[in-house]
C-alpha cells in the first residue's frame, strides 16, 4: 500500500474557493465624445425648428443709398429617434444572488450595468461614424467577399468572411461583440453573433463573423455550400436598427450634396474638408483645416477626434520634436511618447482623443459648441413608470429596460473634416 499525502487535490472537498476581483473587462468603455458634447432635455412636441442665417443682410454701398437685400435664412429640422437597451434575468437567478455569499456579482446590479455599457458603446458607434440619413449600418459586403460556410446553426454557425482588406477599418469590426444580434439587409429574423474574428494590418482588417439564426438572404448566398459573393448590396444592422439610427458626425462631416436636416448642404451649410489624397498625416494638414474652419466661421475646432492608428501616427510625428529637461539632481529617467497631445490655435490648446471606431484614415476637427444631443425630458433612463425596473415578463422572468428618445444635432458649418489620409 502507498502512503496517503494529504494535498490540494487529494482533499478538494475541503478547500474553499478564493473569489477573484469582480470582473476584468474585455473592452473599451471611454466615451469622450458623449462625456464632452452638449445635452439638451427638453426636446418637446414633434420636432425642432432651428433658424440657420446662412447670409449676412443689408445691402451696402458708397456714393449713394444702395438696394437692400435678402437676410438667407434657412430653418435645420431635427426629429427623434427611439434608443434602447434590455436586459433579461431568471427570476431563480434573481434570488440565489441576492447575496454576495452567492455570486461574484449582485443579478440584480450586475445586469444593469452591463445594459448601460452597451448602450453607450452603441451610442458612440452610431454618434462617431454613422451616416447622415441614420441608416444604422454596421458592415457592408464586396463584390470580392465570397467565402462563406454553415448552415446558422448553433453548431454549424454561418460565417461570412469579409476578406478584401482595402474595403475595411479595423474600426468597423469593434462595432461588433459577441453575443449582440444582428439583421441582415431588411430581414427581420435575428441572427445571434457568435465569434467575430479579426485580422489586424496597418489599419485595415479583415474578419470572420459567426452568425447563428435563420436568413434567407445569407442562404442564397451559400446555396447548395457554393457560396456566392457577400455583395456590396449585403449590408448588416444591429437588430431592428435599420433607418431608425440617430445622424452620425461622419455623415454630417462628409456631406457635399443633398440636404442635412432639411437644409440643402451648400457653402454655409458644409464643413471645411480637406481630402490628403493618401498622404501621410502632418501638421501642415492639420493647420489647413484648423485655419479653415476659423476663416470660415470665425472660431477654431476645440476638439479633434481621430482613429487609435492616426493618433500612433501622430505621436510618432512628435517624437522628434520632444524635448528633454534634466533634473537639477538623481538619475535621469528615460521617456518615450506622451501623457497627451493637443493642438495649438489661434483661439487655445484643442485636445486631441480617440476613438476606437474611428475610420482609420479620418480625422474630424469639432467644435462642441455647435453638437447637441436633444433628448425627451428625463434623457437616458432606466423606465420605472410602472413604480420598478424590473418588469414581469410572461414567463418566470424580469426585464429591465433602458433610453430615451432624441436626435444628434451637428451643425456642419463649424467642423473640419481630414480624410483618406495614408494608412
Amino acid at each position: 500500500m502507498s502512503t496517503w499525502t494529504y494535498s490540494a487535490s487529494n482533499e478538494a472537498n475541503l478547500m474553499k474557493v478564493k473569489y477573484g476581483k469582480l470582473i476584468d473587462k474585455q473592452f473599451a468603455q471611454s466615451n469622450i465624445l458623449f462625456a464632452r458634447i452638449k445635452k439638451s432635455q427638453d426636446f418637446d412636441g414633434s420636432q425642432i425648428e432651428r433658424p440657420i442665417i446662412q447670409s449676412i443682410g443689408g445691402g451696402v454701398s458708397a456714393g449713394s443709398l444702395p438696394t437692400a437685400n435678402e437676410n438667407k435664412t434657412a430653418k435645420a429640422v431635427i426629429t427623434s429617434k427611439k434608443l434602447y437597451a434590455k436586459v433579461s434575468i431568471d427570476r431563480e437567478t434573481k434570488k440565489a444572488s441576492q447575496k454576495e455569499q452567492g455570486s461574484f456579482v449582485r443579478f440584480t446590479k450586475f445586469p444593469v450595468q452591463i445594459a448601460t455599457a452597451s448602450f453607450n458603446r452603441n451610442l458612440e458607434r452610431m454618434f462617431t461614424v454613422g451616416d447622415a440619413s441614420g441608416s444604422g449600418a454596421l458592415i457592408t459586403g464586396h463584390a470580392s467577399n465570397s467565402n462563406m460556410s454553415g448552415v446558422g446553426s448553433s453548431g454549424d454557425p454561418t460565417l461570412v468572411e469579409l476578406s478584401v482588406a482595402s474595403n475595411y477599418y479595423i474600426g468597423e469590426f469593434e462595432a461588433i461583440e459577441e453575443g449582440d444580434i444582428l439583421n441582415c439587409k431588411s430581414e427581420s429574423t435575428e441572427l445571434e453573433v457568435v465569434s467575430v474574428s479579426v485580422t489586424e494590418a496597418n489599419g485595415y482588417a479583415t474578419a470572420t463573423i459567426g452568425l447563428v439564426g435563420a436568413s434567407a438572404r445569407l442562404d442564397a448566398i451559400n446555396d447548395n455550400g457554393t457560396p456566392g459573393p457577400f455583395a456590396a448590396t449585403d449590408i448588416l444592422y444591429m437588430q431592428k436598427s435599420k433607418d431608425n439610427e440617430c445622424v452620425g458626425i461622419q455623415g454630417v462631416l462628409s456631406a457635399t450634396s443633398g440636404s442635412l436636416y432639411s437644409v440643402s448642404v451648400g457653402r454655409r451649410w458644409q464643413s471645411f474638408q480637406k481630402d490628403a489624397s493618401s498622404a501621410a498625416l502632418s501638421t501642415d494638414l492639420m493647420n489647413e483645416v484648423v485655419m479653415n474652419v476659423k476663416r470660415k466661421c470665425g472660431k477654431c475646432p476645440n476638439l479633434i477626434l481621430t482613429s487609435y492608428h492616426q493618433y500612433i501616427k501622430l505621436l510618432n510625428l512628435l517624437e522628434d520634436s520632444k524635448r528633454y529637461p534634466l533634473p537639477a539632481k538623481g538619475k535621469l529617467k528615460g521617456i518615450v511618447s506622451f501623457k497627451a497631445v493637443v493642438f495649438a490655435s489661434p483661439d487655445g490648446d484643442i485636445p486631441v482623443v480617440m476613438s476606437r471606431f474611428m475610420d482609420s484614415d479620418k480625422m474630424y476637427f469639432l467644435n462642441e459648441s455647435h453638437i447637441e444631443l436633444c433628448l425627451r425630458p428625463g434623457g437616458f433612463e432606466w423606465f420605472d413608470d410602472d413604480g420598478t425596473v424590473f418588469l414581469r415578463e410572461s414567463g418566470d422572468s424580469y426585464e429591465a429596460r433602458y433610453g430615451g428618445y432624441g436626435q444628434l444635432y451637428v451643425n456642419p458649418h463649424f467642423q473640419g473634416y481630414l480624410h483618406s489620409l495614408a494608412v
